[in-house]
């Protein structure tokens, strides 16, 4: 554990705030080490938040009295401007969900806290599943799988029988506390028991591309991108606008970057060979490069700038290979995500006998005519 990052607790909750101060409870009392947030941030709708205002931080209430009750001289900050109102497409607050498209709203407001909380490297995330309905919890535990980094956590909060969802429990207090059962018994608070169920999760951060790590793109296009990189790899080159789709991901590249892929793949084709590396003394085979690099990008409309040209027809050598072949494969990674990019980069691989720069055998390469539809 870092004690420099900044810890941050990130709750769903509904119609009840309790869930926060059980879980810090967990956390900051029970967890051996303990675990103190610097922040709290809740995730909620609008009658949610007005019920964490009114039970919770309202006159000093149950939070202010929790810190008091334990002793937790350490500063947690947690009031109105921590809360996260979940909005519909017209930016009003949603006071509940109720409708498809208001789930949709709670994944993106979800997605995008936590996605935004991720990118400092300097924050240590504790993302709770406990409150709210069941899909805002399906929606920060997938969030976090798609943006948790090494130091961030999962849990679920689980409270002892008689006491989960009751009203008037909001954590075991150090000292007699009574209030009453739905069925009218009396119960003591100190006697509650609260337990913090860490929940391992995959996390797929690494395999993101850095547009979608960056980016604004609500939560269902975030899976959507995602779940392309675990499929079959298609790429489609349109030379003339120098631009490219990977599993419908787009992207662009440079006038050499794409006369360089449209290149060995071309070559791959026609020779049924890979692009043999170059090396000190093949000067013939370097002019012979040249040339097939400046017939096969004109052939698709690729206009080669007149620097390029005019190193071509000198002979290509293997500092313009290495260093291109390396450009590229980092401009792919950048659009792309390392997972993805990595089933269809340039690379020395073996063909038969020979070995020398291609495309991965199970990437699908369409050249295609015309402009991007």
């Amino acid at each position: 554990m870092d004690d420099s990052r900044t810890k941050i607790l990130i709750l769903v909750s509904g119609m009840s705030p309790q869930i926060i101060t059980e879980t810090l409870y967990a956390l900051c009392v029970q967890s051996n080490p303990e675990w103190i947030p610097d922040e709290v941030h809740l995730i909620t709708t609008g009658h949610g938040r007005d019920n964490a205002v009114l039970q919770l931080l309202e006159d000093k209430k149950r939070f202010h009295q929790f810190l008091q009750d334990y002793n937790i001289v350490k500063p947690i900050r947690f009031d109105e401007s921590t809360i996260h109102l979940i909005k519909d497409s017209q930016m009003n607050d949603l006071p509940d969900l109720r409708t498809p498209e208001d789930n949709e709203a709670a994944a993106d407001t979800i997605s995008a806290v936590i996605r935004n909380f991720a990118r400092n490297a300097d924050t240590e995330l504790h993302v709770s599943l406990a409150g709210g309905r069941k899909t805002m919890g399906f929606y920060a535990g997938y969030a976090l799988s798609l943006f948790g980094r090494p130091q961030d956590c999962l849990s679920h909060v689980l409270v002892s029988e008689h006491y989960e969802s009751n009203s008037e429990f909001y954590y075991p207090t150090p000292y007699r506390k009574e209030i009453t059962h739905r069925d009218g018994r009396s119960l003591d608070a100190r006697q509650a028991q609260v337990w913090l169920a860490r929940i391992p999760f995959v996390r797929l951060r690494s395999g993101l591309p850095e547009s979608l790590l960056n980016g604004n793109h609500g939560f269902s296009e975030t899976v959507e991108l995602a779940r392309r990189a675990t499929e079959r790899v298609t790429m489609r080159l349109w030379p003339c606008e120098r631009r490219y789709e990977v599993n419908d991901v787009p992207g662009k590249l440079s006038t050499t970057h794409t006369a360089l892929l449209l290149w060995i793949v071309v070559h791959l084709r026609e020779k049924g060979e890979p692009v043999r590396p170059l090396s000190d003394g093949y000067k013939e085979l370097g002019q012979e490069y040249g040339e097939s690099f400046i017939n096969i990008a004109q052939s698709y409309g690729v206009s080669l700038s007149t620097q390029t040209e005019a190193l071509m027809r000198k002979g290509m050598d293997k500092g313009f290979i290495e260093t291109n072949v390396s450009r590229l494969n980092l401009s792919l990674k950048k659009n792309l995500g390392p997972d993805l990019a990595e089933r269809c980069k340039l690379a020395s691989r073996r063909f038969g006998k020979l070995s020398g720069y291609g495309v991965p055998e199970d990437l699908d390469i369409e050249i295609m005519e015309g402009d991007v539809p």
